[in-house]
């Protein structure tokens, strides 16, 4: 353990085969405008470069590389550079993006400005692949709100109070050996102690790939998030039917492909869940109503047909009234909803 005085950010870079893409992560947080923290990297036995690319940054004393004796997955190796954190915050980062040079301080600055939240993220600016921007609800409620349906938080941004894992026990699960789910599975634990705020600006830029080197991480994710959000659900304390359950969870990440799932089971169960929080206060009931109703928007918007009229399905239900497109999108979705009708 390290014994030099404590740095007041302890970052953390997993690693698994991202030699190719390693150097300019680790020269984005070395780099970085807060020059108080130490960058604690871990090794899942990478089969490539990896681990000599983050051994040559060892004369730097801020640097330490940790090497796991056997691949044993990104919860395991989350956790056994937390063990060795020293820092008053912890900051997760990806092997393979790059952060902007004010995030340390940015992060640094909202936590110390706000002793109620325990973590951060923030928005993402995509490279690569796609140049997307992604983004995130901000306030603590809207993030309870969301972590029903998806995960709420950026995980290459997360930041938070080390004290969460000193006095709430909290550790990634490391049963969970392959790299989908664990970030879900403990930001959803975390809310259940502490308020989740996420900043609403850019503080990373994050890698995206091929998507034929996607899919089956997307088929993966999916079903593990699937079992996290049955979890949440259960948290929540809703009833709720196998096929209501089939319902949620199909219309909880893109591209919202609804099957034999009609609109009208879409809208009953939405409903369902902003009465329900009506009840029990599990979120700020204003919070809950904007975020069901976005998902009603959004699964009316992604399944236009020919038999029918999505845009009419979504003005005449009630939800409709709780949330207002911006004049772009409605635009897009009546020409879809003409077109698909039409020819």
């Amino acid at each position: 353990m390290p014994t030099s005085a404590s740095p007041l950010v302890s970052v953390i870079i997993p690693v698994f085969n991202a030699g190719e893409y390693l150097r300019p992560a680790i020269d984005s947080i070395l780099q970085q405008t807060l020059q108080d923290f130490e960058l604690i990297i871990v090794d899942d036995c990478s089969r490539d470069e990896s681990l000599s690319v983050a051994r040559s940054y060892e004369t730097d004393p801020r640097v330490k590389v940790l090497a796991n004796a056997q691949n044993r997955g990104r919860s395991f190796s989350d956790n056994y550079g937390a063990e060795f954190a020293c820092g008053k915050y912890i900051a997760k980062m990806d092997a393979d993006d790059v952060a902007l040079p004010h995030r340390l301080q940015t992060q640094v600055d909202f936590l110390e400005q706000n002793p109620s939240v325990g973590l951060t993220s923030s928005f993402m600016q995509c490279f690569g692949e796609s140049d997307i921007v992604y983004e995130y609800p901000v306030s603590a409620d809207a993030v309870r709100s969301f972590m029903l349906f998806n995960m709420p938080v950026a995980n290459p941004t997360a930041f938070f109070r080390r004290s969460l894992l000193q006095e709430h026990g909290l550790r990634y699960d490391d049963t969970i050996q392959d790299t989908f789910g664990e970030d879900y599975e403990f930001i959803a634990r975390v809310a259940q102690v502490v308020d989740i705020v996420n900043q609403p600006e850019i503080l990373l830029h994050y890698r995206t790939l091929p998507q034929t080197l996607k899919a089956d991480v997307h088929a993966r994710r999916n079903a593990k998030s699937n079992q996290i959000r049955e979890r949440q659900l259960r948290v929540f304390g809703i009833p709720f039917t196998e096929r209501e359950l089939l319902v949620h969870n199909t219309i909880s990440y893109f591209p919202f492909t609804l099957g034999d799932i009609t609109l009208a089971e879409v809208h009953t169960w939405l409903w369902k869940l902003n009465a329900f929080n009506q009840e029990r206060r599990y979120a700020d009931p204003a919070a809950m109503l904007r975020c069901v109703a976005e998902r009603w928007f959004l699964t009316c918007y992604l399944n236009p047909d020919k038999r029918t009229n999505s845009l009419r399905e979504f003005q005449r239900y009630s939800l409709a009234g709780h949330y207002r497109p911006t004049a772009k999108l409605r635009g897009k979705f009546l020409l879809k909803s003409y077109i698909l009708r039409h020819f």
